[in-house]
């Protein structure tokens, strides 16, 4: 098998959709010899932050000389973005001997009767790749939930971490912040220290419960103030020392203040920590080119999040170029965007779950803004461009973006911007 047929085998699993539990995974793991079991885990679940976070705590491990593997679901870029070691991607080779053992653990289970899906074939994938490198942590983020995401095979990780938890996936998780809460919880284990930031009562209300009765030490990464944004950097305190990150928008302090108290919690040196966050890259939050700025917002708390960024940080007239998928929260995600676009181009993601343009077209009418139905991406670039809008900020749904910054790459090359 090579590259291309494993990632054709992997892709071909997805008609078997989201399954949530760990029957299937510890089949498929238990087939390949468990190799989760020896890894040195920092486990992340959450709604928003879990990829800032991870990518803030990777470079801060690694300005400590450590090796880092690290798992994300999905990527936004390239596929093999999902599979990182010390920042960079795994090698095709190494992915495809991985994979193909995989479909080789697959094809038994399957004879049984047992069908994983895909999340759990790449989850499986994951772990055999890191055990092979020994890197000498691996941040595992969750694909959706916790409590019965197929990440959560692990039994020991070194570090349990709960970032901003709030309404997304309603239908698997529940349609409360304490249901969800509840499932996000779900990945704490006996006496594994548990780092969250600060939450709303009723999520921490939850989160309280769920470590004191697993007997795990709680620690809050709360006290953040003196926040100064900037174009090219950001300033804050957090416990009272100041911290530099290159990441922007608003919510960016937060998840950085959760990997510095995590990396407390693990013993880096206050030195490795500053440095890790100066040097933390991480692609399609607020990542601004030029007048365009990039934003993976796709969920309510993450459009408040976005707005209160363009506000602090942004000049001048702003027009959007959106798309979402139709089981996420468009009609609120475009309400609350809506008071700071002077115009919206709406386009249809490239997915079976994506929404029709003309659809989000008219939640942004209903909220008093033009909006113009480019359906495609190429069409809103220029239609943006040609508006003489200051700013154009690209959201809705991840999915997009990689388009997005392709094209605009492409006319700072060519010449047209």
């Amino acid at each position: 098998m090579n590259y291309n047929e494993a990632r054709y085998y992997i892709k071909s699993l997805s008609p078997r959709g989201i399954r949530p539990g760990l029957d299937n995974i510890t089949r498929l793991c238990g087939a390949l010899g468990n190799p989760q079991n020896g890894l040195c885990v920092i486990h992340i679940a959450g709604t928003n932050g879990k990829g800032s976070v991870g990518a803030f705590l990777g470079s801060i491990l690694n300005a400590s000389g450590i090796d880092v593997g690290r798992f994300v679901s999905p990527p936004v870029g390239d596929y093999l973005e999902a599979f990182t070691y010390n920042g960079i991607p795994v090698s095709e080779g190494l992915y495809t001997e991985c994979a193909e053992a995989v479909r080789d653990a697959l094809s038994e289970l399957e004879a049984e009767g047992i069908f994983p899906t895909s999340f759990e074939a790449e989850t499986a994938i994951a772990f055999l790749i890191f055990s092979r490198l020994s890197p000498g942590y691996v941040i595992l983020e969750c694909g959706m939930g916790g409590r019965l995401d197929a990440t959560n095979i692990i039994s020991a990780p070194y570090a349990s971490v709960i970032t901003s938890v709030s309404l997304d996936h309603n239908k698997f998780l529940g349609n409360t912040l304490a249901a969800i809460a509840k499932e996000k919880s779900g990945i704490i284990k006996d006496n594994c220290p548990v780092i969250t930031c600060a939450q709303r009562d009723e999520v921490m209300e939850v989160i309280n419960r769920a470590a004191a009765s697993h007997d795990a030490p709680l620690f809050i990464a709360d006290d953040i103030s003196d926040i100064r944004l900037g174009k090219e950097k950001t300033v804050f305190k957090f416990e009272g020392a100041e911290y530099e990150i290159g990441l922007g928008g608003t919510y960016q302090p937060e998840n950085a203040a959760l990997a510095v108290k995590t990396s407390q919690v693990l013993g880096i040196s206050r030195d490795s920590i500053h440095q890790g966050l100066k040097s933390a890259v991480w692609e399609y939050r607020f990542e601004q080119i030029g007048k365009f700025v990039l934003d993976g917002a796709h969920n309510e708390d993450a459009a408040r999040e976005l707005a209160a960024s363009i506000k602090a940080c942004l000049d001048g007239s702003t027009a959007f170029i959106c798309g979402c998928f139709r089981d996420k929260a468009y009609e609120e995600i475009a309400k609350i965007t809506s008071p700071l676009a002077v115009r919206v181009y709406c386009v249809t993601p490239p997915s079976e779950r994506g929404l029709q343009s003309s659809l989000l077209c008219r939640e942004f009418e209903k909220n008093g803004v033009i909006a113009t139905d480019s359906g495609e991406m190429p069409a809103a670039i220029k239609d943006a461009y040609r508006s003489g809008a200051d700013n154009i900020v690209i959201f809705g749904s991840l999915s997009i973006l990689a388009e997005a910054k392709r094209l605009i790459k492409e006319m700072i090359t060519d010449g047209e911007v």
